[in-house]
C-alpha cells in the first residue's frame, strides 16, 4: 500500500513538471546549458525509484529497446526505437535515441538523451531510407537539406521540426517514465 502512495505522489508530480530539455545545435541540452536536470521524489528509496523507471521502460518499449548498462539499483542506460514515433509532412519516421538515469535516494538524475537516428523506409514509396538531418552528440546526419533543424552554423533553420522533437522527447518519450519536479543541481 504504501508502494502504491509513492507511485501515485510520482504521478501527481509528473503533472506540475518543467523540467526539460531544449534541442540546441550540438542535441539536447537542459536549461542553463547543463546535460541534465534532477528531479526529486521525497520519501523514495534509490531501489523503488530504479524500479519503477526500469519497469516503465520495459513498459513503454519492450522488444524496441537495448540495454546498454545497468548498474543494479544506481543507473540505467539503453537505447530504444519509437516505432512511427515522429509524423512529420505526412511520413511516419522512427526515432532511435539513447536515455539513461542515475538514482540516489529521492532522487533521479535525467541525463540529456542522444538521438541516435530519424529514419523513414518505406519499400512502397521509397528507393533509399530517408533520414532527417539532425546533429546530436557523437552523431550528425544530413541527408536531406530542407530537413535539417540546425545549419552547419548553427543557426536555427528549421523551427517547427525542432518543437516537435522537443515535445516528442519532453513530453511523450520521458514523462512517462519520470516524475519532474525540480532542476537543482545532482
Amino acid at each position: 500500500m504504501k508502494y502504491h502512495f509513492l507511485l501515485a505522489a510520482f504521478l501527481l508530480i509528473l503533472s506540475e513538471s518543467d523540467a526539460q530539455f531544449l534541442l540546441k545545435p550540438d542535441g539536447f541540452a537542459a536549461s542553463g546549458g547543463k546535460n541534465y536536470y534532477v528531479i526529486e521524489v521525497p520519501g523514495a528509496s534509490q531501489q523503488q525509484l530504479f524500479e519503477a523507471v526500469e519497469r516503465r521502460i520495459q513498459a513503454s518499449f519492450g522488444s524496441f529497446r537495448d540495454r546498454i548498462v545497468t548498474d543494479p539499483g544506481k543507473e540505467i542506460i539503453f537505447q530504444a526505437t519509437d516505432r512511427r514515433g515522429l509524423n512529420y509532412y505526412r511520413k511516419d519516421y522512427d526515432i532511435t535515441f539513447q536515455a539513461s538515469f542515475e538514482f540516489k535516494e529521492g532522487k533521479i538524475k535525467v541525463n540529456a538523451p542522444v538521438i541516435r537516428g530519424i529514419r523513414s523506409f518505406d519499400p512502397r514509396v521509397d528507393s533509399v531510407a530517408t533520414v532527417l538531418a539532425v546533429r546530436s552528440p557523437g552523431t550528425v546526419i544530413f541527408l536531406n537539406r530542407s530537413y535539417f533543424v540546425y545549419d552547419k552554423k548553427g543557426k536555427l533553420k528549421n523551427r517547427s521540426l525542432k518543437e516537435i522533437l522537443e515535445t516528442r522527447f519532453n513530453h511523450e518519450l520521458l514523462a512517462p517514465l519520470l516524475a519532474v519536479k525540480t532542476t537543482e543541481d545532482w
